[in-house]
């Protein structure tokens, strides 16, 4: 998987593929197919993402470590997602451990992530939290201008997943992002 400063993303990935042109030198936007990038729909747990980029388009706003899958669908996309000319992604958050709490983490050159997933009531209810901040604006204090020095200049992504097994066949999902 392709990183960018130490950060997998998964638009940058999908640009790999074939029939997939990326929109731009360090930019997340993609064309399929000769489409343009408003014709794509991108879904995050079944809810659209109209913007989905951090920082000018450098990032995208999906955090790797809260992705359980993504399908990218490039053509003879069905009515139920709502006649997209291009293509859909349809991006899935991971769920959390029904049996055992866990915790992992990344540091990166520019941002780092955290993760905890575990059981709410065990082999029953879980959830999964995921958080993500880029920490460039710390390197701004070292800046002998008092202007930059005060200046903001980050991005953060929270993700959180709930869900909860009503029997062997059906679950009920609550899945959020902050950013």
């Amino acid at each position: 998987i392709p990183v960018i400063f130490g950060e997998a993303d998964i638009l940058k990935t999908i640009q790999l593929t074939p029939g997939v042109k990326s929109a731009g030198e360090g930019n997340t936007g993609f064309h399929v197919r000769g489409g343009g990038i408003d014709q794509n729909l991108i879904l995050l747990d079944e809810a659209p993402v109209y913007s989905a980029s951090h920082l000018l388009g450098f990032f995208s706003v999906f955090n790797s470590e809260a992705i359980k899958s993504a399908t990218l669908l490039k053509g003879f996309i069905p009515a139920e997602y709502g006649g997209r000319a291009a293509s859909v992604l349809d991006i899935q958050m991971k769920e959390g451990n029904l049996k055992n709490m866990g915790i992992s983490g990344n540091l990166g050159l520019i941002s780092s992530n955290l993760t905890l997933e575990g059981p709410l009531r065990k082999d029953k209810s879980s959830f999964s939290l995921s958080g993500r901040r880029t920490y460039a604006d710390l390197f701004l204090n070292f800046s002998s201008d008092e202007e930059i020095r005060n200046t903001y200049l980050y991005f953060y992504d929270i993700n959180l997943k709930t869900n909860y097994k009503l029997n062997d066949r059906n679950r009920v999902y609550l899945s959020g992002y902050l950013g």
